[in-house]
């Protein structure tokens, strides 16, 4: 939590300062925590935590407009690695850490709305205090699209240029 902090991710507020509206747009969350293992012998490696958002509980049309976002199919990686191949380029691989962080809300076409987590159980904090979500989180139907427009953004200003066959 203190990492997403740091990253700008939330703003502290008081429940009780909210208006009726933000309490509507004011949604759980949790720890979704894995150990992630070593494939041969199957110790542990490292235990990861993410702080995941309760988007079960949010409703479209008023917590979010959209949560469609275009994701490439295996064909896809398949072409590009046999054109770099047969055209003897050199191929690097991309990871983005905490991917959906890095997006951005003003980069989606329509306007996110405002909303607010309470903090997850586990997690020490004052009563009635809540977060304001200021970056997309995990959880959330909307981060994904956001990402993909992020994402699309900065392509367009690198000079690259749709295919013109595809809207997304």
């Amino acid at each position: 939590m203190e990492g997403l902090f740091r990253r700008g991710c939330f703003k502290k507020h008081r429940y009780q300062d909210l208006t009726q509206v933000q309490r509507k747009n004011c949604f759980g969350s949790r720890f979704h925590h894995k150990i992630k293992r070593h494939t041969t012998s199957g110790k542990a490696k490292s235990l990861k935590t993410r702080l995941v958002v309760m988007g079960n509980q949010m409703k479209k049309g008023e917590a979010y407009v959209d949560a469609f976002a275009p994701v490439p199919r295996s064909t896809a990686g398949s072409i590009l690695m046999s054109m770099a191949a047969a055209l003897d380029l050199e191929m690097h691989c991309v990871d983005f850490s905490q991917a959906f962080i890095q997006a951005e809300w003003s980069a989606l076409p329509e306007k996110a709305p405002q909303f607010f987590i309470r903090p997850p159980s586990g997690w020490d904090e004052e009563p009635g205090v809540v977060y304001e979500v200021l970056r997309p989180l995990y959880g959330i139907p909307s981060s994904a699209r956001a990402l993909h427009f992020t994402l699309d953004k900065w392509m367009k200003s690198e000079g690259f240029t749709q295919s013109g066959f595809e809207d997304s």
